[in-house]
Formats: C-alpha cells, structure tokens, sequence
C-alpha cells in the first residue's frame, strides 16, 4: 500500500457557488465554522497514512496554499510525506491551463512517473464525507482490476448532476453515463479513482491525441470493453457541496446528530495557524446572550440570540440581534437588534443594526443567477456592508466590498443583486 500516490484535484472554480467561490478556489471556502472543504480529503488521507500527495493548484490559488502550508497539520511534512503544489506549468508551446480533470492529470505525468507509484489515488477537493481510502485500494488490488470508481446510490432526481454507473452482479462496470438526461441507474461516481499506474499513463496518452479532457466524459467511457473497471460501494455520508444549496445543507448537517456527519467522531483536521485561531479566547456568552442547537467557535462573543446557526471564529453578535438557521464567517459583525434567517455571510462582514435579512420563503429566484439561488437563502459576500435598518428578502446576493452607498433605498427585494457602483 504505500506504493500509492494521491492526486488530489483542488483548482476548480467555484462557478455554482457564486461569490463564495469568487474569490478563492472551491476547496478553500470555509465548512463548520473552523474548516475548509479539502480538509476532509486531507484528513482522509492522513488516518488511511496516504501521505504522498500533489494537490493540483489553478483558480485564485492563493489562500488554499496559505491553508495548506507544508501539510505539517496533516502529516505530510518530514521524512514520511510530502504535499506537493502542482500549478498549471509553462508547456513547451504556451501556458497550459488545466482543461479538465484527465488534463490536469496529464499534465504531471512527470510528477507521477518520478514518484514511481504501482496505483494512484485520484481525490476531488470539494467533496464533505469520511472514507478509508486503505479499505478502497485493497479491494482494488485483491479485484485486479485497472481502474475502481467509488461510487453510491443518490436520488434518482440528482442523478443528471454526476456520472452514472452501471454495474453486473460482480459490482464491474458495464456502462457509464456522464451526467444524463435519462440515467440508467441511480449508481453514482463519486469522482474518487484507483488506477493501476501502467493504465492511468496509458489512457491519458491515448486521450491526449483527441480533443477530450476529463474522466467522466472521455477517458472513462473509452476504458468501457478494454479495461478491467470496477465499482467500490460506499455506504457513508458523502455530500458534493458544489452549489450554494448543498453548501448550505451539509453545513446545516454538521447540526443534525442523525445527518451521519459526526467532526468529532471523524477527527477532522485543520490548519488552526493560518488565521491565528489557535490565539483566540474560548467562545463567550455576555449579558443576554443565548445559543441552541449551534456550533461556534473560538473568539466569537454573542450578546444576542443565536439559534441552529454555525459562527466562525471572532464573530460578534451584538445584543438584541437574532441569528437562525445561518452561517457567519470569521470576523464578521452581526449588529444590534438586526435579524438573520437562513443566510450565508462571508468574512470580514457588517450587518447594521435593525438589519433583516433573508425569510423562510422561497419567493422569487435571483434574477441574475436564477439557477444558483432559487430556495430562499441569501448570501452576502466578504468585506460587505448591510446598511443599519436595511431590509433584504430572500434569493439575494450581496457582491464582495458592498457598502452602504451602493443600495438603492433601504429595502432589496426578493431576487435581487447588490453590486458596487461603478464609480468604486
């Protein structure tokens, strides 16, 4: 087993995620208060002691690497392992961005060749689960197979959102459907992948030679008939946290102890360093401050009432505000007597005092982004100004850097976008 290298793929960009993902690449967006979304692949990595691992780098790079730093908070630092930055590089003819997930790949045969690996683990960075991936690469060899696809069951409604397997009695691989219209099964890839080093290399020459990119719409339907493929039931929690919706929810799982997400039980790590959590006072509850069914973090200080929400570290509730069923970031202010429901504020924000902000309806979808926002949160982006007594309605974003001037009167309504003039 420890002739297995791990590539995990954490360049993409949060496109569905809206201004979650604007700024920063997809795995680096924060989960349950003190994470971030690659921590859990990190961390599945260091309890299955899969601790050789490139993580490829592309979309706004910057605070995951900080994150990451030399992987010491994962045990990939020292004589033992190594976390490995993998950017795009300077290809022979121009520079090569990664085109897709097969693509990336390709482009560190280099890597992976100097590695000397008999398998590579193929991760995606963006995913909320817990898996022994030990477990995963033994029934791979003891399967001889070329390629094993973890995959799982999902609602037959969800299946056009990934690639779609169909198996025989033996659990092999007999088609594959990548995102349909009419899917065959409800079996899907969880985009986690054993390859047998010899084939890995060999399929992704072969692709290179045609217009294809990605494993799910090109390198794996040509292994269909050729290769040995095979399929890894997983029966845990599993959550692609890929849109705002599903964002939102897993996080409102951290809250449900029957959700099958459990941090303690898992053990998550983190790097608690890079934005000096570990520096921070325990949580304090002042004067009239009241919390239930919520999960907060260090240096957060609530004077007023917090209700099945998840707060991140150094945030301030001020007195009289009420805070349900959202998620506030690291550092931002909730003001007095201001009111959140169902809403997702980045960092570094201010909500003003008698703000309301979000309902429980679904109303209007975002008139903008329709399909990224239409079950009635609201998201307000890092750095944001909410202005004192502002009232905003539901399916709304509010753009990064917002401040006060740029509303349009003291009342956003349903489905609407705040943005900065033009003249800021």
């Amino acid at each position: 087993m420890s002739r297995t290298l791990v590539m995990l793929l954490a360049g993409g960009r949060g496109t569905r995620l809206n201004i979650l993902g604007a700024h920063r690449a997809k795995p680096a967006v924060p989960f349950a208060g003190l994470y971030r979304i690659i921590d859990f692949a990190l961390s599945n990595c260091m309890y299955s002691r899969f601790l050789q691992v490139g993580v490829l780098t592309q979309y706004r790079p910057v605070s995951l690497l900080n994150h990451l730093g030399n992987g010491a908070h994962w045990d990939m630092a020292g004589k033992t392992g190594i976390l490995k930055n993998l950017p795009p590089f300077q290809a022979s003819r121009d520079f090569d961005w990664y085109h897709g997930t097969a693509h990336a790949i390709l482009q560190n045969l280099d890597f992976i060749r100097r590695s000397r690996p008999e398998r590579v683990l193929i991760l995606s960075g963006d995913h909320i689960y817990r898996m022994k991936y030990r477990e995963m690469v033994e029934y791979h060899v003891d399967k001889g197979a070329d390629l094993t696809i973890a995959a799982m069951p999902v609602a037959p409604e969800e299946t056009h959102r990934f690639g779609i397997i169909v198996q025989d009695a033996d659990y092999r691989i007999t088609e594959f459907q990548e995102k349909p219209a009419q899917a065959k099964s409800n079996l899907a890839s969880m985009g986690i992948y054993v390859f047998r080093t010899e084939t890995l290399e060999q399929v992704l020459l072969e692709m290179a030679k045609g217009p294809g990119n990605d494993f799910g719409k090109d390198v794996i339907p040509g292994m269909l008939g050729r290769f040995h493929l095979q399929v890894y039931p997983f029966a845990g929690y599993w959550r692609d946290v890929g849109t705002i919706d599903s964002y939102f929810e897993a996080n409102m799982d951290v809250l449900n102890p029957e959700s099958g997400i459990d941090l303690a039980e898992w053990k998550t790590r983190t790097n608690l360093h890079y934005e000096g959590v570990q520096s921070m006072p325990p949580a304090s509850l002042e004067g009239t401050g009241r919390v239930t069914d919520s999960m907060i973090s260090p240096g957060v200080r609530i004077r007023g009432t917090v209700h099945r929400s998840i707060l991140s570290p150094g945030v301030v509730i001020e007195e009289g505000a009420v805070v349900e069923d959202s998620i506030v970031m690291h550092r931002s202010r909730i003001g007095a007597d201001a009111h959140l429901t169902r809403t997702i504020v980045d960092k570094w924000c201010v909500v003003g005092e008698r703000a309301v902000v979000g309902h429980r309806t679904k109303a209007v979808p975002n008139r903008l982004t329709p399909t990224h926002l239409s079950e009635g949160l609201v998201v307000v982006g890092r750095n944001a100004t909410v202005p004192s007594g502002a009232v905003v309605g539901s399916n709304v974003i509010i753009h990064p850097w917002v401040s006060a001037p740029d509303y349009h009167g003291a009342r956003v309504e349903d489905g609407e976008t705040v943005v900065p003039l033009p003249s800021r």
